[in-house]
């Protein structure tokens, strides 16, 4: 290290010290996610995802949605600035000129979206529960793991930027079945229950990945529809290649 150090010099020594220490310690995690209709006949679209980690903390993560076509219609960018679950966020769909966004300020959100002659944004505080934004959810999840394991429910309130506003969950551990963990996002309140049909998502029990989510997505079809879907999800390093059927 001090042969490196007595190499750099000023005024590049402190970017190429502070490149080469992030270089060493960040990884990248390249994986592909299969959406098909609920019935399983139809392909909808397919995601590609970059995710960059320094240890077990999140960096950032880059999607690329394509059609059935294998045309690229929609990306997504989180940056993860304050805790793992509420990375910043933007979300923009090109065939419909479509975006959705979340950024903080500080202990406030600034939530926004964007879409055919019609635009608006609104600053929040913090939730009545773990706030969770977008990909954050995946970091909840992990951070819930025993409380899941325990077949506890867990309560969190995401980030809906297309309302301005945070919407309160409960995450409620299903069963175990092999190798996995299958779990259910439904809306916290049981008396508007009903309005959102429950998020069904299977974690592999080693790995603590999602390999299967089935419910409504975060892409909406050219008129603006939500989109249900079950998204198949597969790893480089998975031994099964495959999410279960």
């Amino acid at each position: 290290m001090r042969s490196f150090i007595a190499r750099c010099t000023a005024p590049v020594w402190l970017f190429l010290c502070l490149f080469s220490s992030e270089s060493m310690s960040a990884e990248t995690l390249i994986y592909s996610g299969t959406a098909v209709s609920l019935d399983g006949e139809k392909l909808l679209y397919r995601e590609e995802h970059e995710l960059r980690t320094d240890g077990q903390k999140p960096i950032s993560r880059e999607v690329r949605y394509f059609d059935s076509d294998g045309a690229l219609f929609a990306t997504k960018s989180n940056r993860y600035q304050a805790t793992p679950t509420t990375p910043d966020f933007v979300l923009d769909d090109s065939r419909s000129d479509y975006r959705e966004s979340v950024s903080a300020q500080g202990n406030r959100w600034t939530f926004g979206f964007r879409e055919a002659g019609k635009a608006d944004q609104r600053t929040v505080g913090k939730p009545d529960y773990t706030p969770v934004i977008d990909a954050g959810f995946d970091e909840f999840v992990r951070a819930s793991w025993p409380r899941l394991m325990a077949g506890k429910t867990a309560s969190f309130s995401f980030a809906v930027a297309s309302r301005l506003e945070w919407i309160d969950f409960r995450l409620i551990p299903l069963q175990q079945s092999g190798n996995t963990l299958d779990v259910e996002m439904r809306l916290k309140s049981r008396l508007l229950s009903w309005l959102l049909d429950p998020v069904q998502l299977t974690y592999d029990l080693k790995t603590q990945r999602l390999l299967r989510y089935r419910g409504l997505t975060n892409i909406r079809t050219e008129s603006g529809e939500g989109i249900y879907a079950e998204i198949r999800y597969t790893y480089p390093d998975l031994s099964h290649k495959e999410s279960p059927q």
